[in-house]
């Protein structure tokens, strides 16, 4: 009787099937992590949305700067706001508009390229050196550029006044008398001025004021002007805290608050069916950080520069009995007309120091809310060359010295006055319009003025620097260094840049005198308080969606066990395709044998039947 033969196809398939069940179990894993990793993602974004929300209302100052202005006749006074200020509204006039100086020389050319001949151009800034100028190429476009090279305030083009007829044309490069020049020269016609040089004048509720530039930014404070024409009536001027756009941004995080709980409570939901629950089903974590935003909205709100508790509540921003974050814009509104300073406080970031001559001047992303001691022993000083008695030189005289700051050399001419207290005045005007931060005053003694001190315009030590070329007035040689400030703030040393210190996210100006800190005992010691605010909370909160927060490394972790187990599943696949051959093999002899055995059967039927 013949055996039967072995469905081998068969039976692989189904011992295989049994084989990969542990495979299979890996990948459906690897595609609940990365169903995982999604949602984790869409947390980030979220969360991101949140902080960028919430940023809108941090850093020093930022709900103080946000102002409305308006002018009663932009096309006479435009306006626009510059930062933080107080509510005002004022009544201006303009009087007179700022003007540079043009001069028209009354040569013509036929071409900008015609020679000069041997006229030379002599340029005098108000209160300054006089410069003469030839033109390198003899042309009269060649002298323009000449006087355009030098910047001494006064730019130079030839103009086409008619066709086939060039003029020179020089103009103040600012506007205002200040900057008013004379121009001079050999081998020319007249100079015509053909705008003289002006200064703006305005009245602001009937105080007269000048200006050497029609862009005013130093009379409504947080507000920059710029007049355009003269006025006949008063344009009105006003500048007020932008509560719209307070609310909006109040709003803003809000929505952004309330959309993060909605995706978290979806990612989080369990059911009985695991088919319908959320890829995060019953993660604590994930919902901890909804739970710490609702904190931080029924936590009181504690200010630094105010000095009191604030609650959300106050801000219009409270929670219902579900957890959703609800806003009453009408309750900000009324906070903001009677507690402003608070408010803003509590919404935004605030900082304080009770430390004399200490002030917080600005706030950076890496602040921590806290409080610090701090400890000023050292002030900061400008360095200064005091110089020695001279005889004033005459009246006019040209001096042309060199300013070394570190490896910043500056050249700078001007005249000597009549005056120790105008040679003073003009050398500061040439010394700060040749870029060097220097300021001379004239040094007295006995009420007798007998030469010139010269002192760096910053403080610290790294303003120190040497003059030459000024000995005929004493103050060639090295200024004396100034001083940083210097102390300690949370226990640790610092040594502030001049009078400025940037420390534990906080921006400090510590502008004590010597004298001060002297009166003080030699010491200035307080506190400095930074407090976050309800934005500031949120924005921390909502740091836990970037790039090194704490979403990415729970999202890194589940791309580790991602990579795990893809690596397991690829190993496994090898494992599988041995497992296969060997069943295949033995079934393979299995099969040999029974037609082995079939054969011998068939050969013995036969050998039985020759037999009989």
């Amino acid at each position: 009787m013949a055996v039967g033969s072995i469905d081998t196809e068969s039976l692989v398939t189904q011992l295989m099937a049994v084989e990969r069940r542990p495979q299979d179990i890996m990948k459906t894993t690897v595609q609940s992590l990365q169903t995982s990793q999604n949602a984790w993602q869409m947390i980030a974004d979220k969360l991101t949305a949140l902080k960028t929300a919430a940023d809108a209302m941090t850093g020093f100052h930022t709900l103080t700067s946000l102002r409305t202005v308006t002018s009663s006749d932009p096309t006479s006074v435009s306006v626009r706001t510059t930062g933080a200020g107080a509510a005002t509204s004022a009544s201006i006039d303009v009087v007179a508009l700022a003007a540079a100086q043009s001069t028209l020389v009354s040569d013509t050319f036929a071409a900008t390229t015609d020679s000069i001949g041997t006229r030379t151009l002599d340029l005098t800034p108000a209160g300054g050196t006089t410069h003469s100028f030839t033109s390198a190429d003899g042309t009269i476009g060649g002298l323009a550029q000449a006087v355009n090279a030098a910047n001494i305030g006064v730019s130079a083009r030839v103009l086409q006044t008619s066709p086939g007829q060039y003029q020179l044309s020089l103009t103040s490069t600012a506007s205002g008398t200040a900057h008013a020049f004379t121009a001079a020269g050999t081998g020319w016609g007249t100079f015509t001025v053909a705008r003289p040089a002006a200064d703006a004048q305005i009245n602001v509720d009937g105080v007269t004021l000048t200006r050497s530039s029609n862009v005013i930014s130093d009379v409504l404070d947080g507000v920059e002007l710029t007049l355009s024409k003269t006025t006949t009536n008063p344009v009105v001027v006003t500048s007020a805290r932008d509560d719209t756009t307070i609310i909006a941004n109040v709003k803003a995080f809000v929505d952004a608050a309330n959309a993060l709980g909605s995706l978290i409570d979806q990612a989080t939901a369990t059911n009985t069916d695991p088919t319908k629950a959320g890829p995060l089903a019953g993660d604590y974590t994930a919902r901890r950080y909804m739970d710490t935003v609702r904190d931080a909205i029924a936590s009181s709100l504690v200010t630094s520069s105010a000095g009191v508790s604030i609650t959300s509540a106050d801000l219009g921003v409270t929670l219902d009995k579900t957890g959703t974050v609800m806003f009453d814009s009408t309750k900000l509104t009324a906070s903001l007309a009677t507690n402003s300073d608070a408010v803003l406080a509590a919404l935004g970031q605030d900082a304080s120091s009770t430390a004399t001559g200490v002030s917080v001047i600005g706030i950076t992303s890496g602040a921590v809310a806290g409080t610090k001691a701090i400890s000023v022993t050292q002030a900061a000083t400008q360095a200064t060359l005091t110089g020695t008695a001279a005889t004033l030189p005459p009246s006019g005289t040209a001096i042309t010295m060199s300013i070394v700051n570190g490896s910043t050399t500056t050249n700078v001419s001007f005249a000597t006055g009549a005056t120790w207290t105008q040679t003073a005045s003009n050398m500061s005007a040439a010394m700060h319009a040749a870029g060097a931060k220097v300021t001379a005053t004239v040094q007295t003694v006995g009420g007798v003025e007998q030469g010139l001190n010269l002192t760096a315009d910053r403080y610290g030590s790294l303003e120190s620097f040497t003059v030459s070329g000024a000995a005929s007035l004493g103050v060639d040689g090295a200024a004396a260094a100034g001083s940083d400030a210097a102390g300690t703030i949370g226990g640790v040393a610092f040594t502030a840049k001049g009078q400025n210190l940037s420390t534990n996210g906080l921006v400090l100006s510590i502008t004590l005198t010597p004298g001060q800190l002297t009166a003080l005992g030699g010491t200035s010691a307080g506190n400095v308080t930074m407090t976050s605010g309800l934005a500031g909370a949120l924005s921390a909160i909502g740091a836990a969606g970037g790039v090194d927060g704490s979403v990415q490394a729970t999202k890194d972790g589940l791309t580790a066990q991602i990579t795990d187990l893809q690596q397991r599943i690829t190993d496994y696949d090898t494992t599988l395709a041995e497992r296969e051959a060997t069943l295949r093999a033995k079934f393979t002899a299995m099969q040999t044998m029974i037609a082995n055995l079939n054969s011998m059967a068939s050969s013995l039927g036969s050998l039985s039947t020759t037999t009989g």
